[in-house]
């Protein structure tokens, strides 16, 4: 963030407070607050949830669309200010090198309880007995072909810029697949639907939360046990000459800012650091927008107005108070 941030924050703007519990919000730069949106639908949630209570607070909020990985560098370099649902799995290395520099601070768990792993329908049992054995994957992968993976099996992948690994997890299980990226979590989903609808067979990388769990009933893939010794340790394992011949752990889900943020809004980062989501509120207005179609301002617009309470705790729980 450029250096007129600074020079901005000593003129800091008090915003007067009425509710008691906590200090007032002192807004500090009146430089707009760059919240980044990734490309799937929680992480929107989480985002807008937090920025629409910051703007209760009297901040300037802007959201700005960014790539998974690409935004690790935008915060260090002060583009961004944060970032407010990483997963672990998928950014860890990232992450570490942003903390590392110096040009961003870890603001703790975001909330959300992460569960990462391959995903398929009830009826694939059939298709492929021994399922949710991992093994079973060995003797039905052309089930799962498609022409560009034939004879091997295809396994949907995360989209590419969400930096997956399956291709390395294929090749270290030995199994006859080939990870192909979905061009978006949404296009991931409508697959899915599409499959189950046709009851065709499918394999997909997917997470919870998400509102096709709800909607659907996937099951998992019975993976190894993760374990620290499977991403450093060769040995372990079924291959013994390949790390990752394992599935994922139940990983953090973190926030990532830029070093300037509680020199710039020190309040901003109060709440910031303090505040974390839950999965039932990501699950139930995941429902809304992507099943049920409604606009997503409009649901999280109706979220803030119905529940006042919750937000009002998350700026509490941050030691501060609003109008």
């Amino acid at each position: 963030m450029e250096k007129r941030f600074h020079t901005a924050a000593l003129a800091a703007v008090v915003a007067q407070a009425f509710v008691a519990g906590g200090a007032e919000a002192e807004i500090g730069s009146d430089a707009p607050i760059r919240l980044a949106l990734n490309e799937w639908t929680g992480q929107h949630i989480t985002t807008r949830l937090a920025g629409e209570t910051m703007k209760k607070l009297g901040y300037d909020v802007e959201y700005v669309t960014a790539g998974y990985i690409p935004q690790v560098q935008g915060i260090m370099d002060g583009n961004i200010t944060a970032t407010l649902e990483i997963w672990e799995m998928t950014i860890q290395e990232h992450f570490a090198r942003a903390v590392d520099s110096g040009g961003a601070v870890d603001l703790g768990d975001s909330g959300v309880v992460s569960s990462e792993g391959w995903i398929y329908p009830p009826y694939m049992e059939e298709v492929c007995p021994g399922l949710p054995d991992w093994e079973a994957l060995k003797s039905c992968a052309q089930a799962l072909a498609t022409p560009e993976t034939f004879p091997n099996g295809r396994l949907l992948d995360y989209p590419a810029d969400w930096g997956p690994d399956n291709d390395e997890r294929i090749k270290a299980l030995g199994l006859p697949l080939v990870a192909i990226p979905a061009g978006s979590e949404g296009a991931a989903a409508a697959e899915y639907k599409a499959a189950v609808a046709a009851e065709r067979p499918i394999l997909m990388m997917f997470y919870g939360p998400h509102w096709l769990f709800s909607e659907q009933d996937p099951q998992w893939v019975d993976l190894p046990e993760s374990t620290d010794a499977c991403y450093d340790d060769p040995s372990w394992g079924s291959n013994p000459d390949a790390v990752k011949d394992c599935g994922w752990p139940t990983g953090w889900v973190r926030k990532l800012a830029w070093s300037g943020t509680k020199e710039t809004w020190p309040d901003a980062y109060a709440f910031l650091d303090a505040y974390q989501v839950t999965n039932e509120i990501q699950e139930a207005l995941m429902m809304q927008i992507d099943v049920d179609g409604i606009p997503e301002d409009e649901a999280i617009s109706a979220w803030m107005d119905a529940n006042s309470d919750i937000w009002q705790r998350w700026i509490s729980d941050a030691g501060l108070t609003i109008n």
